[in-house]
């Protein structure tokens, strides 16, 4: 499997390959490499529908979509581990999402006016107009909420990770002299990442609980538990990146899930 993040910042894994969000250059990042499968990993919607378009010109046969919605720094880690060596297109789904379930990201933002995930309260949005003053976000991710407190001289960014991914505005958010916001030197330093943070100065870090190793490994540990896609045939977890169709055991408990949900409700009811 060989990975191409399609608006990827500069510092990303050195076995991910990077493209611009524009058809063309997609495309003529996939003709160079050579002929195996290819996951076009996005993380906006502009670079997702440009990762659309080239499956649908170079045909689905090596082309899958990996689109998951995480900061620039996330993504980075995620990057990382797709990129361990022995993977099959087919993992790319099933590893992004256990690598990004063991990763936390922390933001340091100059304001929060424009926050709207997660959402400042009153008075934070009212001390983001006022000088010197900074807030600590936490992202969440999925089901679990996000979070903003003021900035009183700790990120609360965990310790101990294998990899730690860091990226910064030009300006920085608080004085040099304001202490170590990080628990180390970043093993990694983003240049040029839109993060998409509306404040004028910030800074952003992730890093992973424990080893990427041992978040692949325990990723590929129910493999044998992976269906088959109805199209193509490919061992398939949750959803086919190939051909978008969900695995027929997911869409089977999806119905399921539907048809129960009701008589369950009624029969709340009547007792």
């Amino acid at each position: 499997m060989q990975v191409i993040a399609i608006g990827g910042p500069g510092g990303t894994h050195r076995g991910v390959g990077r493209a611009q969000r524009a058809l063309g250059d997609v495309v003529e990042a996939v003709a160079r490499l050579s002929a195996d499968d290819v996951v076009l990993a996005t993380r906006d919607d502009a670079a997702w529908r440009v990762a659309r378009s080239a499956r649908l010109v170079l045909g689905p046969e090596r082309l899958g979509v990996l689109h998951v919605e995480a900061p620039v720094t996330a993504w980075a880690v995620m990057l990382a581990g797709l990129a361990s060596p022995g993977l099959t297109a087919s993992s790319a789904r099933v590893v992004a999402d256990e690598v990004l379930s063991r990763t936390s990201t922390r933001v340091l933002l100059s304001s929060v006016a424009s926050l709207h995930r997660p959402t400042p309260t009153f008075r934070q949005h009212a001390g983001s107009y006022l000088p010197r003053t900074a807030f600590v976000v936490d992202p969440g991710r999925g089901s679990k909420p996000g979070s903003v407190r003021r900035f009183r001289g700790s990120l609360g960014v965990p310790d101990g990770g294998a990899l730690l991914v860091a990226a910064r505005s030009a300006r920085p958010v608080v004085p040099d002299d304001a202490g170590d916001l990080l628990p180390r030197e970043p093993d990694t330093e983003l240049a040029g990442a839109e993060a998409g943070w509306s404040a004028a100065r910030w800074l952003e870090v992730s890093t992973i609980a424990g080893s990427l190793e041992t978040a692949v490994a325990s990723a590929l540990a129910g493999s044998y538990l992976w269906g088959a896609c109805d199209t193509c045939g490919r061992a398939v977890a949750q959803s086919c990146i190939f051909c978008d169709i969900a695995e027929r055991r997911a869409r089977v408990e999806t119905r399921a899930g539907a048809q129960t949900g009701p008589q369950t409700e009624t029969q709340g009811v009547i007792s």
